[in-house]
């Protein structure tokens, strides 16, 4: 197996491993979350210049608040989730989105954003 085979199984390997990751976390959280009453999720993220974060979280209903510990692994998923699905998007320009957890059908909703710079030059010579 040469170099380029056992980096590409690795990497494999570890996409494998933290999609199963992700399933484990968000099946831990739906029942956290559901136990509290909370009924809706939004993450909204941003990310440029090589490195990114979590802007806000907003719960639904507003009367419930989230422990420190529980907001910090509520972002960690958000940003995680969000990451697999838009790679490298906190690289140079960068992007931004959020997430929409909806608890009660367990259905997550991702809008995402990727700036760029566009530029259009034109030459002219010996005119």
């Amino acid at each position: 197996m040469t170099q380029a085979t056992d980096f590409s199984a690795q990497m494999l390997e570890s996409q494998r491993h933290a999609a199963e990751q992700r399933v484990e976390t968000r099946a831990a959280l739906l029942t956290e979350l559901r136990a509290l009453g909370v009924t809706g999720l939004k993450v909204q993220y941003e990310g440029y210049g090589d490195s990114g974060n979590v802007e806000d979280v907003v719960v639904t209903p507003d009367t419930i608040t989230l422990t420190e510990a529980l907001r910090r692994r509520v972002e960690d998923f958000g940003w995680d989730f969000a990451y697999a699905l838009s790679p490298g998007f906190e690289n140079n320009e960068g992007g931004y989105g959020e997430l929409t957890w909806a608890l009660e059908a367990d259905k997550v909703d991702v809008s995402h954003s990727n700036r760029y710079i566009e530029t259009n030059t034109t030459e002219h010579e010996g005119l």
